[in-house]
């Protein structure tokens, strides 16, 4: 009897690509078809000739054995060993059935491990960034196989705004007869203040790396003016003793600061009279402490509105502060306002004619006060 073959009968490969790394031991590739199979054929990468696997008898290529469910299932599969960078390639699996063979392939690809990323400047100045100027980074990772997978960071959050991944550029080192990938990938960003400090990372992800994951990174140091705050109010001095008042501020580089008290400018690191301005003490991370001595704090100065301006070389910005002592804040804290005073006035009132109405008309007999019972 003939069979005959319809195109609908091919050969099930499982997987269709696997991607494996040098050295990887026990490797199985898979191929099936829906009816028995008489002969079994693999054509492996780095083998010179097609060879014959079954179940029962020993396998003719060392290291190459066979995997499967028996030919009577239509299941011919090779095991590998041990992956060498050989074996890289087109795997054919040929099940013979009736005389007729049907091939299925599957693709093996040995990975191997790319450099480690680099990081780039394609535009912008990186050595003077400033607060909303625009970068763009390209992040680079040659030589894997396949391509790394590159991912962006901040600080250990991921961006994703401004990220594109770029087209992977192969080539083939003739040599070695190995097949390389370029991956790479761009980030263009606004700098903002707040990425002053921060670590910008680039992470390639390969399936040869040891540790799966390969990291470089770049500290961003960001230029921006003194940064604008609320008007500021220092609470608790004490009448007739020095008081200091201060704020603190951030700014990259570091701010030069003047005091402005009744027309009069008082700039950083001197004294005059009574007001001395301190140069302005680093807290770190680019915030500054920026004080104000001033020596027998009397009512006039809690009465005054100061002005500090702080500049450095990418601009300036004016900051307002004013001053309370201790005995204003205790007697908002615990005296009565005007009209708490007025309410409790009123409601004495109310209470005392109220009492003076019941007073009256119980004497005058004009309200009644005890029920008459009649008795029948």
């Amino acid at each position: 009897m003939n069979h005959h073959f319809t195109n609908a009968q091919v050969v099930d490969t499982e997987p269709r690509t696997v991607v494996v790394v040098e050295n990887q031991e026990n490797v199985d590739l898979h191929c099936r078809i829906g009816r028995p199979a008489q002969l079994c054929l693999i054509r492996m990468p780095g083998v010179n000739d097609q060879f014959a696997l079954n179940p029962t008898d020993a396998s003719p290529v060392a290291g190459m054995s066979y995997h499967g469910n028996g030919l009577d299932k239509g299941s011919c599969g090779v095991r590998i060993a041990r992956v060498t960078a050989e074996n890289a390639g087109l795997m054919n699996c040929t099940l013979f059935v009736d005389g007729r063979g049907l091939t299925g392939s599957i693709e093996i690809v040995v990975a191997f491990p790319p450099k480690q990323p680099t990081i780039e400047v394609v535009s912008g100045n990186l050595a003077n960034l400033e607060v909303n100027s625009e970068l763009t980074f390209r992040c680079i990772s040659e030589g894997g196989n396949p391509e790394a997978k590159l991912t962006w960071f901040l600080d250990q959050e991921q961006i994703y705004e401004g990220v594109k991944q770029e087209k992977p550029e192969e080539y083939l080192d003739e040599p070695s007869n190995k097949r390389y990938f370029t991956a790479s990938s761009t980030l263009t960003r606004s700098i903002r203040a707040e990425d002053n400090g921060k670590r910008l990372t680039c992470q390639a992800e390969h399936i040869a790396f040891p540790e799966r994951f390969s990291r470089t990174d770049l500290i961003m140091n960001v230029n921006f003016q003194p940064q604008a705050l609320p008007d500021q109010v220092v609470y608790g001095l004490q009448l007739g003793r020095t008081a200091t008042a201060s704020m603190v501020i951030k700014a990259n580089p570091t701010p030069r600061v003047l005091w402005s008290i009744d027309g009069i400018d008082y700039h950083q690191g001197t004294e005059q009279g009574r007001y001395a301005v301190p140069i302005p003490e680093a807290l770190g991370n680019n915030h500054y402490n920026v004080s104000l001595t001033i020596a027998g704090l009397t009512l006039e100065d809690l009465s005054k509105m100061y002005v500090m301006r702080a500049s450095n070389n990418f601009g300036t910005e004016d900051y307002r502060l004013s001053l309370r002592s201790q005995d204003e804040v205790f007697s908002e804290q615990s005296s009565f306002g005007t009209g708490e005073i007025v309410g409790l006035v009123l409601a004495v009132l109310i209470v005392l004619l109220a009492v003076a109405l019941i007073f009256i008309a119980r004497a005058t007999g004009r309200w009644c006060f005890r029920g008459k019972f009649r008795t029948i």
